[in-house]
């Protein structure tokens, strides 16, 4: 790609060229964000023109608007005829790569991929799109794997799916083992506070009072234990950044989820110590004291 100024760049390096036919943004939902989508009238004996991405508009053109602009692709002055929005074709962690998108009739490819979009099954339709393709050309070979983008897709991120799955199952046995730690502390409390809560229930308290008694304790110490662990949830969050995608370490929404989800688990393991602490019998428990 040359641009205005005489800078050069080899093929592939500034700008990722992919030569399609009309429709195939539209195809694909790719947002026209101004100017124009390729269309039937761009043919070889017309002037050449390209769509970049914003990408490729922001790095090539930043303190202008770059429809309207010339620039050299493949040996051929080009218009730039629109701006389309940014894809991530290699992935959804990929990094947005500047792309250009050029009419399929002003260059030579070897080879092409099909696109088709379908209301049901796609692989159902696949031997009706063999029969149209062969139809206009019988000597026609098609080679290569069919796939639906879903699949494609999946394939893309089946290591990171792995990763997060064994994250996600370490973070479930991490909150099953503070649920049993609050439930030992708590049963631990209650056993030395026995006689506490006999005298409790002798004078009059209901068995309510004592699971609230029990449930604010362990209340107290799980907020202790909550604020500890934001803090240091906080500042570590960094390191987890480049496991994430499209979501920060340090987003509100996900502290928030975090903090309700383990405070209802401490909660709901208190539960069983405190019905505990309320069906002490007062005559037993004062005689043992």
């Amino acid at each position: 790609m040359k641009l205005p100024g005489g800078r050069e760049f080899r093929m592939g390096e500034a700008l990722e060229r992919r030569f399609v036919t009309p429709g195939y943004l539209k195809l694909l939902g790719v947002p026209l964000l101004r100017g124009r989508d390729l269309s039937d009238d761009d043919r070889a004996d017309t002037q050449p023109v390209i769509v970049v991405n914003e990408a490729a508009a922001r790095k090539y053109w930043p303190d202008q608007d770059a429809v309207g602009q010339r620039c050299t692709v493949g040996g051929k002055e080009r218009v730039v005829v629109g701006i389309v929005g940014d894809t991530r074709s290699f992935g959804p962690e990929a990094s947005v790569r500047q792309e250009g998108y050029l009419p399929l009739a002003q260059g030579r490819v070897l080879g092409a991929t099909l696109f088709v979009r379908t209301a049901g099954d796609p692989l159902k339709v696949l031997p009706a799109v063999k029969a149209a393709i062969w139809s206009v050309n019988k000597d026609q070979r098609m080679s290569g794997t069919v796939s639906t983008l879903e699949g494609f897709m999946r394939r893309l991120i089946a290591q990171r799916r792995f990763t997060m799955t064994l994250f996600a199952l370490f973070g479930v046995l991490g909150l099953v083992i503070s649920a049993v730690g609050v439930y030992g502390v708590m049963a631990y409390l209650v056993e030395q506070r026995t006689s506490e809560i006999g005298v409790r229930m002798a004078l009059g308290a209901t068995p309510g009072s004592v699971v609230t008694m029990v449930l604010r304790r362990a209340g107290l110490l799980i907020g202790v234990g909550l604020a500890m662990g934001t803090g240091v949830a906080w500042y570590a969050g960094r390191l987890a950044k480049s496991f994430l995608f499209e979501l920060e370490p340090t987003d509100p929404r996900v502290f928030a989820v975090a903090l309700t989800v383990i405070a209802l688990a401490g909660l709901a393991a208190s539960m069983v110590p405190a019905r505990r602490a309320a069906s002490v019998d007062p005559i037993v428990a004062l005689r043992q004291d």
